[in-house]
């Protein structure tokens, strides 16, 4: 079986890199891996400005309702009253309730209302589901109104009662929409625009979400692994047993990477934080991070947002739930950190700044390790991989602050 497994990885290998190879040979005709969100804002609310403007009959793209009337069929609306483009208004950070803002927001006119909240990466807050709710029964009055989650995952039990949303499921005033159901859309959308700019836009979405949100991998180098390994039974049976050996291959890095990191950052005089959790649970928001001083309640932290090392992200966090929050401390964290490290997902209770981690200038393709060879493969470079970029990005922090090491205290 050893041979198998190693005549499995050595074909596999062969193939891809020949993949790669030849995708390096032609990519000055065909930038295989060129995508125009690489260089757009692709954060929660840029994602939802761009399904907003496809939705909106007036938007630039041009098509009219087509593309509305083509959502309202995946979440149960009909599409009465939307012959006139005047009777649809689509808006973005809709204010409800006071604070609450609303990702996107349909009045269709007479056929009701929508809100969809958009939750491709971010978790629910307190209540938050259920006071959209709320808000959208009271403004539609007499008519229809619905709520649209569009996210992977089911809605928490913190931002609505099960019970509550049972009955509005029951109701038909609440849809969960998944990321591929969304992608389903956009395709129905490219077959629909007439204008090429416009199936541009739309595809070079698609790739986005495919890639971002609903993490798949690349398609050709997909298919040439699973050619591979369906070629013989010896190879089936080889994959069988390198995949049951990968979850002790992945936690063995991750001790090696603790201890390269702890290393590098005891040089420099910092300490490093790390979540017991990710020795072999990999909850989700769990992570690690590195303290510059043992005064500090604010540190340098990379966190997981999902479970199996997922959505990595990483900012200045504080300590525990003792720091409270003060506007001017956060927000002159978050001067120092958008000054030195520039785009940011935003700020909350938790982070008073926080980033993709492909913004961090460590690498590329690092924000899945669950799918993702290359952590694991920077990992295992020791301290010349992935732990030196990690403490080279600590210097840069660090030293960010060297002038104002106070507002990483706790203000009195």
């Amino acid at each position: 079986m050893q041979q198998h497994i190693q005549n499995l990885l050595t074909e596999v290998g062969f193939q891809l890199g020949t993949l790669r190879e030849a995708k390096k040979r032609f990519s000055h005709r065909l930038a295989p891996d060129f995508r125009i969100f690489d260089f757009l804002r692709t954060d929660e609310n840029g994602l939802s400005t761009c399904i907003a403007h496809l939705l909106d009959p007036n938007g630039k793209h041009g098509q009219g309702p087509v593309f509305l009337k083509a959502f309202l069929e995946i979440v149960g609306v009909t599409d009465s009253g939307l012959e006139k483009n005047s009777a649809c208004q689509v808006l973005t950070e809709k204010r409800a309730n006071g604070l609450r803002r609303i990702d996107i927001y349909l009045d269709l006119g007479a056929a009701g209302i929508i809100g969809i909240e958009n939750k491709p990466w971010a978790g629910d807050q307190n209540q938050q589901l259920a006071d959209y709710a709320a808000y959208l029964e009271k403004s539609a009055g007499t008519r229809n109104w619905l709520l649209v989650y569009l996210g992977n995952r089911e809605p928490s039990k913190n931002s609505i009662d099960p019970e509550k949303l049972a009955e509005l499921r029951a109701a038909g005033a609440f849809v969960r929409v998944g990321f591929d159901e969304l992608v389903d859309w956009l395709e129905t959308c490219v077959c629909k625009a007439n204008a090429q700019v416009v199936r541009v836009f739309i595809e070079e979405l698609i790739k986005y979400i495919d890639s971002n949100i609903n993490w798949k991998l690349d398609m050709s180098e997909d298919e040439e692994t699973r050619e591979v390994i369906l070629k013989t039974e010896q190879s089936l049976a080889a994959a069988f047993e390198v995949s049951k050996a990968m979850k002790g291959v992945k936690e063995k890095l991750l001790n090696k990477f603790h201890d390269d990191v702890a290393s590098l950052l005891a040089r420099r005089g910092f300490q490093l934080i790390w979540d017991n959790s990710l020795e072999n649970k990999w909850q989700g928001n769990m992570g690690f991070g590195v303290k510059f001083d043992p005064a500090h309640r604010f540190f340098l932290r990379f966190e997981f947002e999902y479970t199996d090392l997922t959505r990595l992200f990483w900012g200045v966090a504080r300590e525990d739930a003792s720091v409270e929050k003060d506007a001017s401390q956060w927000d002159a964290i978050y001067k120092v950190m958008d000054e030195n490290f520039g785009r940011t997902w935003g700020q909350s209770n938790v982070w008073p700044w926080y980033s993709r981690i492909e913004d961090a200038g460590i690498g590329s393709q690092l924000e899945n390790w669950s799918l993702s060879s290359t952590p694991w493969v920077m990992i295992a470079q020791g301290e010349s991989g992935l732990a030196g970029k990690i403490s080279e990005l600590a210097d840069r922090v660090h030293d960010a602050f060297k002038s104002e090491p106070h507002l990483l205290t706790k203000f009195a």
